[in-house]
């Protein structure tokens, strides 16, 4: 840990960071890329394809041409059938209570397409604490680039430099420092791996509580 500072706000990643949606955003996608082509993938081939880009990249790439709108729709039709399979990190809804409470705006920034983002959070109850959110159908390069980021930023009013950045994945963490974001490695995701990227590791969501405070320095 490092010293207590404070932030002009907190970032998430949301799949792996704030949400365990391990089983359902690959197989959903897996059964849209069936509808839609025939092809079937596994779960693993789905997620070896994440770096791809936003909804629309991943699904082209297995079946075969560009993915029109209808195909996204395709993609967050199966998404939302299986939202019973995502539940919020343990830890993770209390301390978005508390850093809440602490005057501490939060935002996230995804690699899912904006209303991929707004059902799973609204499904797990984290929206209510968000004050920002931008997918990476809002932005014109997608993680390790630094727009989804700042973009975030602006719209929670906050300087980039100062904002945390936390998230489980390698283009996490290079995505928070191409911006000048502190980044902050969330070891609890299922992406998580030991990297020397990463500003500050913590274990826990219930660690973002110790390293920050809510007066102005």
């Amino acid at each position: 840990m490092t010293a207590t500072q404070s932030f002009d706000a907190i970032v998430f990643d949301m799949d792996g960071t704030l949400l365990d949606s391990s089983s359902t955003v690959p197989t959903a996608y897996a059964a849209a890329i069936f509808e839609l082509s025939g092809v079937r993938c596994t779960p693993d081939e789905v997620i070896a394809q994440y770096t791809a880009g936003p909804a629309s990249a991943l699904i082209s790439a297995f079946i075969g041409r560009p993915a029109t709108d209808d195909d996204v729709d395709c993609w967050h039709r199966h998404l939302e059938a299986r939202l019973w399979q995502t539940t919020s990190y343990p830890g993770i809804e209390p301390t978005m209570r508390d850093l809440a409470t602490r005057g501490i705006p939060l935002g996230v920034f995804t690699g899912a397409t904006r209303r991929a983002a707004e059902m799973q959070l609204e499904h797990s109850g984290l929206a209510r604490f968000i004050s920002a959110l931008v997918g990476s159908d809002e932005i014109g390069a997608v993680k390790p680039a630094p727009d989804g980021l700042q973009l975030v930023c602006q719209r929670l009013g906050a300087r980039v430099e100062r904002t945390a950045y936390v998230g489980d994945a390698r283009n996490d963490l290079r995505c928070a420092r191409s911006a000048g974001a502190l980044a902050v490695a969330a070891a609890w995701g299922h992406l998580f791996e030991l990297d020397l990227e990463a500003d500050l590791i913590l274990s826990s969501p219930r660690d973002l509580l110790s390293m920050t405070r809510s007066d102005p320095s």
